[in-house]
């Protein structure tokens, strides 16, 4: 089995401080929760069709900054702005210019666990 066949999905799980609080966040952004169950009471797993996550409790403390910056793509940074606006995420507006002729945006959110979020638009 070649390997681009082997690997089918990426499936991160992020140990988050507050289930509940991260739950709201990601529902506020429009993510549906996929599975939730009583097998795995502390999981809670996210999904589209391309974009699939799982957050659970921690068992211990960590340092989201430091380990992480949780970057997901969106097809209209403006209307990814807008709904940040509309369910009150607060979200920093970046502009990049790393070349010529590459130029994207991308909104920076904290999530309540304290993770840097990066909704990064195509390049425009």
């Amino acid at each position: 089995m070649a390997t681009d066949q082997l690997f089918t999905r990426l499936a991160p799980v992020l140990n988050v401080s507050d289930l509940s609080a991260e739950r709201a966040f990601y529902e506020k952004l429009g993510l549906p929760v996929i599975y939730e169950g009583e097998e795995y009471p502390d999981f809670i797993a996210f999904g589209t069709d391309t974009i699939h996550f799982g957050i659970q409790q921690a068992t211990a403390e960590n340092d989201p900054p430091s380990v992480l910056t949780w970057q997901i793509a969106v097809s209209d940074v403006d209307a990814a702005a807008e709904r940040c606006q509309a369910v009150g995420l607060e979200f920093e507006l970046e502009h990049n210019n790393p070349a010529p002729g590459w130029t994207y945006r991308r909104l920076l959110l904290r999530t309540p666990s304290g993770y840097r979020l990066a909704l990064e638009g195509e390049s425009e």
